[in-house]
């Protein structure tokens, strides 16, 4: 795993969706920005928060897309106001397409 790739983050009661921020210096634990709270099986859009999880309770996600995933996370982009991911999600889009 690198900074940057998707992962499911356990932190407390619940699984999200999140990306790695960074990695502590003994590679033990992870700093994650969590986006999508999973509750009983069902995702929920939450306010992007960071966390931190140990290594252990981090499950790497498939990296391909679909068109509807893109268009998702470009209005989630969209809403927080971060341009660089906007415009990084578009380029990846264009990419897969």
């Amino acid at each position: 795993m690198k900074v940057g790739d998707w992962v499911l983050a356990a932190s407390g009661r619940y699984w999200y969706m999140s990306y790695i921020d960074s990695f502590s210096q003994d590679l033990e634990t992870v700093h994650v920005t969590r986006i999508t709270r999973f509750v009983e099986g069902n995702p929920e859009n939450i306010k992007p928060a960071p966390a931190t999880c140990s290594m252990s309770l981090i499950v790497p996600l498939d990296s391909s897309l679909l068109k509807e995933d893109y268009d998702e996370l470009i209005d989630l982009a969209i809403m927080t106001g971060d341009r660089q991911w906007f415009f990084e999600l578009r380029e990846r889009m264009l990419q897969d397409a």
